[in-house]
């Protein structure tokens, strides 16, 4: 037996473990003697002398913890309400300045000074279209006679009308608007008046090249008063403590005017006056009162209902601590046997064992962990298993691109050799011929121009190398490029003879410039080189691609599935690469390259898989983005 500090086994140990059972024993007797021996010896007693205590342990903590949860009740039922009436308050103001921005937003538009009474009337109709709060009309004035007058207005009757003969509250802010040197933005507001029965309020703003001033006269949203509890009632005032707009209760407020001046001035008081308590809050940048008030009975009813949790929470503790010990068990012990049973079955390897559970507590997190686990394990794997795929994909293309490279190797030796064969032929023909006194001129000529096509041939053999090696890896960068306009270079590139270029169509792809202009040039070259030096050549748009054409026989059927290889080709002077270098660049970018069997009027190669068909085709169009300023 090993002690708890890892001691030796043997003698030692178990005249330890006598020791620590002897005072074990001792503590358990001591434990014992403090109770009666009945109580000791049962368990149900036990239980019961547990409750009792935690019962007068309860009563007593309640006692004491229910007069400083009423004081708190109180006091936090006290700062709701004055935080409700602040969030109130905070929303009114916002609606204003929301508004206020409104007004400046609209005035700013350069209609009013460039365009017709017209243009500004569309302007005002369409602005308060598009406004989704409050505001009720728009109204464009212009100074005349120390007044103000209608010029344009969403309200058709009102154009002519004086400021005056519409609402004599609207002059303050029409003069505070217009007069003296107006600083761009400027809005002002009116005082509150009734417009058929509804509180309403008018915003004045410079308008923008021209002098004169918006108008836009807005109702106050009820919605902006919303009451936090039920039991709270809310309205917003004048200065003067004049009903503005009531929220959704119905607006039964007490209210003093002391009360209503003082939150004018800036404060936030509480008052508790003829049994119901009453918080004001100033709203910013008007001279309005937002009050909100609950009955007292109503605000401290959560104190009552302490009171009587207190008794049902004595009462139910007793039956509650009774199943408690029937619950432990039931929902503890058992799930813990089945989850031993689960995780043996996935130790002898069974990874589909369930371990779901509706429970959230930490024997369902236990649970969690563990098919964590299990699914952690069927990760690995299957990573395993992808990854061995992976190596086997990877170990075929190897040998894929070692068959590739013996074959490209096997007609790399067979091309060059040929030339290189002419070559020294026609060096030992003029080796021999020189050393003839009588050796004819134009005859080694001949020889010399045999060299010179030798080696020309070498030198496009080892270009068109060069070019699949170095154009063969995949295109990391690729850029906007108007087809049209590397067609065009790469017919320019090459010596086109009698031939015709005819560009149907053309788009913006993305792709390698350089790349994509060596397989046009390799294209038109093969066309010029099979057909003739009159062929006619046509470059258009498919719908996920861009073909090349020509007038030409077309390909042979049987030539079809060899005409990308490596070597292939019907010309004598050809390397047999060119169309190798068109596939290779085409799957280097990603696309598919085929000639289309289907066309019946000679060859077709076509690009597939360049773009999407639905692909907007934005480059090369007067579409542009522009950058919209803003105000702060």
């Amino acid at each position: 037996m090993t002690d708890s500090g890892g001691g030796p086994r043997g003698g030692h140990g178990g005249e330890r473990g006598t020791s620590d059972a002897r005072a074990g024993g001792e503590s358990t007797g001591a434990l014992d003697r403090l109770v009666p021996t009945f109580v000791s010896r049962n368990y149900a007693a036990k239980f019961a002398v547990a409750v009792v205590a935690v019962l007068v342990l309860l009563s007593a903590v309640g006692a004491v913890s229910y007069h400083q949860i009423q004081h708190r009740v109180e006091r936090d039922a006290t700062t709701d309400l004055r935080t409700s009436a602040s969030h109130n308050a905070d929303a009114v103001a916002a609606w204003r300045v929301d508004t206020e921005a409104t007004t400046a937003t609209v005035a700013a538009s350069p209609v009013f000074g460039d365009g017709t009474t017209a243009d500004v009337r569309r302007h005002l109709i369409a602005s308060l279209a598009a406004d989704t709060s409050s505001a009720r009309a728009l109204y464009y004035f212009t100074p005349s006679d120390g007044g103000y007058t209608v010029v344009s207005s969403t309200n058709a009757s009102a154009s002519g009308s004086s400021a005056v003969a519409l609402e004599p509250a609207w002059t303050g802010p029409l003069d505070n608007a217009t007069g003296g040197i107006r600083p761009s933005r400027t809005v002002a507001m009116s005082s509150v008046y009734a417009d058929g029965g509804t509180a309403t309020v008018a915003f004045a703003s410079p308008v923008a090249g021209a002098d004169g001033a918006l108008v836009l006269v807005a109702t106050i949203p009820d919605d902006r008063l919303r009451t936090h509890r039920a039991a709270f009632e809310t309205a917003l005032l004048t200065a003067a403590g004049e009903p503005v707009a009531a929220g959704e209760q119905a607006a039964d407020v007490p209210v003093r005017q002391d009360d209503v001046e003082e939150a004018t001035a800036g404060g936030q008081p509480v008052v508790e006056t003829d049994g119901a308590v009453t918080a004001y809050a100033p709203v910013n940048g008007t001279n309005w009162v937002v009050v909100t008030s609950a009955d007292t009975a109503s605000l401290y009813a959560t104190s009552h209902t302490i009171r009587r949790s207190l008794v049902v929470i004595v009462g139910t503790a007793v039956i509650s601590l009774s199943v408690v010990g029937a619950v432990l068990g039931r929902h503890t012990l058992l799930p813990l046997i089945r989850l031993r049973g689960r995780t043996k079955a996935m130790e002898q390897g069974d990874l589909g064992v369930d371990l779901s559970t509706a429970r959230r507590d930490e024997i369902g997190r236990l649970y969690q962990s563990f098919a964590n686990m299990r699914d952690a394990l069927r990760a690995q794997i299957r990573e395993a298993h992808e990854a061995r795929e992976a190596a086997e994909r990877s170990s075929r293309e190897l040998e894929r691109q070692n068959e590739r490279l013996d074959e490209f190797a096997s007609t790399l030796s067979h091309d060059l050799r040929n030339p290189l064969t002419v070559a020294r032929g026609h060096v030992e023909l003029l080796s021999a011929r020189l050393s003839d006194p009588d050796a004819d001129g134009e005859d080694l000529q001949t020889h010399v121009e045999k060299l010179e096509g030798a080696h020309d041939r070498i030198e496009s053999i080892i270009d068109d190398v060069l070019t699949l090696t170095r154009k063969g890896a995949s295109v990391e960068e690729t850029a906007p490029v108007p087809l049209e306009a590397v067609v065009a270079d790469a017919w320019d590139n090459i010596d086109s003879k009698d031939a015709t270029l005819d560009v149907v169509e053309s788009r913006t792809i993305h792709a390698d410039r350089s790349r994509l202009l060596r397989a046009f040039e390799n294209l038109f070259r093969n066309a010029i080189d099979h057909v003739g030096d009159d062929v006619t050549v046509s470059v258009g748009v498919t719908d996920h691609g861009f073909y090349v054409a020509d007038d030409g026989p077309g390909i042979p059927s049987e030539e079809v599935d060899d005409i990308f290889d490596y070597g292939h080709t019907t010309s004598d002077d050809g390397t047999g690469l060119g169309l190798s270098i068109v596939k290779t660049i085409a799957d280097a970018h990603g696309w598919r390259l085929y000639v289309d069997t289907t066309y019946v009027g000679g060859a077709m190669f076509v690009f597939a898989d360049v773009f999407d068909a639905d692909e907007p085709d934005w480059y090369g169009t007067d579409f542009e983005w522009v950058g919209v300023d803003s105000d702060d």
